[in-house]
């Protein structure tokens, strides 16, 4: 979908300190935080009739867009960006391809941010 990187480490780096400082665990916290509620509304979005719903699919990516780009998961932010902006032309395939990316990106991106980040697994 995006030629974007999966993840802003720079981004992260911001938020949870650089390799050399010690890790912020408050950050990581909200972190956790914040895939629990990734998660909760990709579901919440996945769950939602395209046809009948599409202000609120707008809301949820627009809300999951944000906190998606300010934990550096550029890719996902993107995907859903498509879909908030385009929602009312989105065709059902496009829209599809669209959330799956970004669910796929999501998890792509945990996967990416606790191997990196190893205090984010205790």
């Amino acid at each position: 979908m995006s030629n974007a990187e999966l993840i802003d480490w720079e981004q992260l780096e911001m938020i949870f300190g650089e390799e050399d400082e010690e890790f912020d665990v408050e950050m990581g916290e909200l972190f956790r935080e914040f895939v629990e509620d990734g998660r909760e509304r990709l579901v919440a979005i996945k769950a939602t009739s395209f046809d009948a719903n599409r202000d609120t699919i707008a809301k949820e990516s627009h809300r999951l867009k944000g906190s998606s780009s300010n934990f550096g998961f550029q890719r996902v932010a993107s995907s859903l960006g498509n879909i908030e902006d385009n929602i009312e032309t989105i065709s059902p395939e496009a829209y599809q391809a669209s959330l799956t990316q970004a669910e796929g990106d999501f998890f792509a991106s945990i996967k990416e941010v606790e191997a990196k980040y190893e205090a984010l697994n205790n």
